[in-house]
């Protein structure tokens, strides 16, 4: 998510949705009495003719579902940026991808803020190089904004690495992208080029921290890439096998009798009142649940994890309740 602005003393979040992760999330923060603004499409009466609007509406918040790809927030209007539009009316605001919106809450838990400052954390530090012979474009995309470092271009008289020219382009290549590799911490370092290309890169950089992407062209690849949302995918990669690596360790724990570890809601709830939450791993379906609960953890200052993909590691952790405490 590309945050705009976080106001935690007036409890306000203005941002823009990059991805399917961001529409997760604000599923999980809009609650019933938030305030939220957005555009929106409205059916207008004008001169007796119905007319459908594109506008700023302001609702008070009742309810939310996840829509496909879509997340709708319904509740009555209390801002329109067209005076024609009544106020007090029934509304749905439909949020998706490219969205911009502005929230207003009662208050954030600590957990919610955390999981917003994740959310920019998650806006990607990626390097990417698309290439063919004889052509390498550099490219970096932070917080979501891509921008084209250098262009790197050699006469070639043929199209293999067999031939000197190939073979001097090649190494030149391989040099930057060392030295790149090497710059920074990268979130993702992705190379894109041909099938037959990449396996002779992999030779020579190897493939510890590098993900190989297949393109045709180097000045068409970063629109292969894009359009095929490959960056979100392979950063949702990347959380799933954090959140695999976490329930493991906590099931490991349990296994062994520690003690520290702590499931099922009876026992959560007589520990608290004894010992100090450190860490809770809690599917995203208990947390709406037991809100109770998961306040009462959160203002104690326990590190909330939420578990929102759906895959094993989540279906280990409802085996256990769907909520996981580690204690002091």
């Amino acid at each position: 998510m590309k945050i705009v602005k976080l106001d935690r003393k007036n409890n306000i979040l203005k941002g823009i949705i990059k991805s399917q992760d961001d529409l997760l999330l604000l599923s999980y923060l809009i609650e019933e009495g938030d305030k939220l603004v957005a555009f929106s499409k409205r059916k207008i009466d004008i001169n007796g003719n119905k007319e459908i609007k594109r506008l700023r509406i302001g609702i008070d918040v009742e309810r939310s579902k996840s829509e496909g790809k879509d997340l709708q927030v319904s509740g009555k209007i209390f801002f329109s940026s067209d005076p024609d539009i009544p106020l007090h009316r029934y509304h749905t605001i439909t949020l998706s991808k490219g969205n911009g919106f502005l929230l207003k809450k009662k208050s954030f838990l600590n957990f919610q803020l955390k999981m917003i400052e994740e959310s920019q954390h998650k806006a990607p530090k990626v390097f990417i190089c698309v290439y063919e012979a004889g052509h390498a474009i550099f490219y970096t995309m932070t917080n979501y904004s891509l921008k084209k470092l250098y262009e790197v271009n050699q006469n070639i008289a043929g199209k293999r690495f067999k031939n000197k020219d190939n073979e001097e382009f090649f190494l030149h290549l391989v040099n930057s992208l060392k030295n790149e590799f090497n710059r920074r911490k990268w979130d993702l370092f992705i190379v894109a080029g041909t099938a037959i290309n990449n396996a002779n890169l992999k030779e020579k950089l190897g493939e510890k921290g590098i993900i190989y992407e297949t393109v045709s062209y180097a000045d068409t690849g970063i629109r292969e890439l894009l359009a095929k949302d490959k960056i979100n995918q392979l950063l949702r990669r990347s959380y799933l096998a954090r959140q695999n690596d976490l329930i493991n360790e906590y099931i490991d724990q349990i296994g062994r009798k520690n003690d520290k570890f702590v499931y099922g809601k009876e026992e959560i709830m007589r520990r608290l009142d004894v010992d100090t939450p450190l860490q809770v791993l809690v599917t995203a379906e208990k947390a709406a649940e037991e809100k109770e609960l998961i306040y009462r953890l959160d203002s104690m200052g326990a590190d909330i994890i939420l578990f929102t993909e759906a895959d094993e590691s989540k279906s280990l952790l409802e085996n256990f309740g769907g909520i996981i405490v580690k204690f002091s």
